[in-house]
């Protein structure tokens, strides 16, 4: 494991006790040594890295050297820091990265994932063996009950049976795993998936990471935005290929040959 913090200075003068906000800030010596701390209390080999520059680029570097199988971020509940983790941050490296990436909103519980919620949007999709294998390896460790969640809502609606079929050709989980299936009725999907992780008492929610949900400002829009924006229990998000769509080019006019 590697426990990255990307350093920047403070706009006021340490020595002056200064915040701004609700952040304290500390001096590079102290995450450090704060983090080396961490780092001998894991259970598994553990580096700490204190890095300078902007965040993105320091993240883009980590994960180019060192090829995790996951990434972990943390969210802050402050709504403008948020939206520029998202945008600045996460946003540009999981646009275009292969990797499953956990954000953990600093008020979640962090307990063992015994129940997890995977919310479904339907459509047709697959999973690269990586990321399916992060999930089936948290389920088979923990022993975890995972429950798929699609939400009907006005503008969705599609049978069990549709879902289930989706899910079964994607990868997603092992043919033998035990699934719960739920489909609440709600406005929107994302008041679906949250009520659904409540009703279940999940610790863990599982979103599909669509390409096209990170491009640019869509993202913002997307139901993966709105529920960070409300979620207090971590979420871990699995990057899925959408199947491409070829188009079929139409058939040739039979030849006419014309006599006199």
């Amino acid at each position: 494991m590697v426990l990255l913090h990307v350093y920047q200075p403070p706009i006021v003068p340490a020595e002056s006790s200064l915040a701004v906000g609700n952040v304290m800030y500390y001096d590079r010596q102290q995450i450090t040594e704060a983090l080396e701390g961490i780092a001998a209390d894991m259970l598994v080999p553990t580096v700490v890295e204190v890095v300078d520059g902007t965040f993105g680029d320091a993240l883009a570097a980590a994960v180019a050297r060192y090829q995790p199988l996951l990434l972990v971020l943390g969210l802050t509940s402050t709504e403008r820091y948020f939206d520029a983790l998202l945008a600045n941050r996460a946003l540009p490296l999981l646009r275009h990265s292969p990797y499953p990436a956990l954000l953990v909103p600093e008020t979640a519980a962090l307990l063992p994932p015994r129940r997890v919620v995977v919310g479904i949007d339907g459509e047709p999709f697959a999973v690269p063996t990586a990321a399916a294998g992060i999930l089936r390896e948290l389920l088979s460790t923990w022993q975890a009950a995972p429950t798929l969640a699609y939400t009907t809502t006005p503008e969705s609606s599609l049978s069990r049976n549709e879902v289930l079929r989706s899910v079964q050709r994607s990868g997603l989980l092992p043919g033998e795993a035990e699934i719960d299936f739920c489909q609440p009725l709600a406005p929107t999907p994302e008041d679906g998936l949250l009520s659904s992780a409540t009703a279940r008492g999940a610790n863990l929610l599982v979103l599909l990471a669509r390409r096209r949900s990170f491009l640019g400002q869509l993202f913002h829009r997307s139901v993966t935005a709105r529920v960070l924006r409300r979620a207090t229990l971590p979420v871990l998000l699995l990057p899925v290929a959408e199947p491409v769509t070829v188009a079929t080019p139409p058939a040739e006019a039979p030849a006419t040959t014309a006599t006199a």
